[in-house]
């Protein structure tokens, strides 16, 4: 995950009940109606912790992640899939999963799936704006269905990675909400929590405009490389907006050792939903 920008509390646990506000059905041209024609709320479970976090492309061993006990995180960001997915994450299994949450450890389940037409990265696989609904149902379902595989339950939060994109191009900016609303809508169903990472001035500027306007995700995650291990009081997020339901990531490509184990990390901190187990 990596932000990209034009110009230049620890440790506590809740538990809560979040209604979900979902729409009666999508418009005609397979776009989501707004937020306002929502039917009942669908609830679910969500567990949020507030503490530092990191995330790395490659899940460490099980014994990388017991001699990072000794570090100040508390939570660590795994890519449980997607067609962009950068590294293969092949001993992320349930059974490391189910050994690194015995040591102690939160897990911000990251997927990465379609990226925006206009998007700055490398990424391959794009939104069609044609299908930008159904993909966004699709990669949901997949993310959930992984999700699962790996041992997390419902209520966990999943997060789609949506890497910087110029969100100046309107019909770009529109396929991704579309895909995004999709995605949250599906995510929802499926009975976990939608999550949603960007950069500050892409993907997540393009949220914020939206919000009141169609259904969005719960939780944001927004990179911002400014070196501040704040989740409010930052300016990045209005005051009150996704309040409780945020992530920060404030540095990236860092090395650090612990234990006697170095990794190159992105820094985080939480106030946020988790993966429940």
């Amino acid at each position: 995950m990596r932000p990209h920008f034009r110009a230049g509390i620890a440790g506590l646990v809740v538990l809560a009940l979040v209604g979900f506000a979902v729409p009666s059905a999508a418009a005609a041209s397979g776009e989501p109606k707004p937020a306002s024609a929502a039917s009942a709320p669908k609830a679910s479970v969500m567990r949020s912790v507030a503490a530092p976090g990191f995330d790395t492309c490659e899940a460490p061993s099980v014994a990388a992640m017991d001699a990072w006990r000794a570090s100040p995180y508390k939570a660590v960001g795994i890519y449980v899939g997607g067609a962009n997915r950068a590294c293969a994450n092949a001993g992320l299994t349930q059974d490391w999963v189910r050994q690194v949450h015995a040591q102690g450890w939160d897990f911000l389940p990251v997927y990465v799936g379609a990226q925006a037409s206009c998007t700055a990265s490398t990424k391959a696989v794009r939104i069609d704006p044609a299908r930008s609904w159904d993909m966004g149902r699709e990669d949901a379902d997949d993310a959930v269905d992984r999700a699962a595989a790996l041992g997390l339950k419902e209520g966990s939060a999943l997060y789609f990675d949506m890497e910087a994109y110029d969100n100046r191009n309107a019909d770009c900016s529109r396929d991704v909400l579309n895909f995004v609303s999709a995605w949250t809508l599906r995510v929802h169903e499926r009975g976990y929590v939608a999550g949603y990472y960007s950069s500050l001035d892409s993907g997540i500027e393009d949220v914020l405009k939206a919000d009141g306007t169609r259904l969005l995700p719960d939780a944001l995650w927004y990179a911002r490389w400014d070196d501040r291990a704040v989740t409010s009081g930052d300016g990045a997020i209005p005051d009150g907006a996704w309040l409780g339901r945020r992530v920060h990531q404030y540095a990236g490509n860092v090395k650090e050792t612990y234990g006697g184990v170095a990794i190159t990390i992105d820094r985080n901190e939480l106030a946020g939903p988790v993966a429940v187990l």
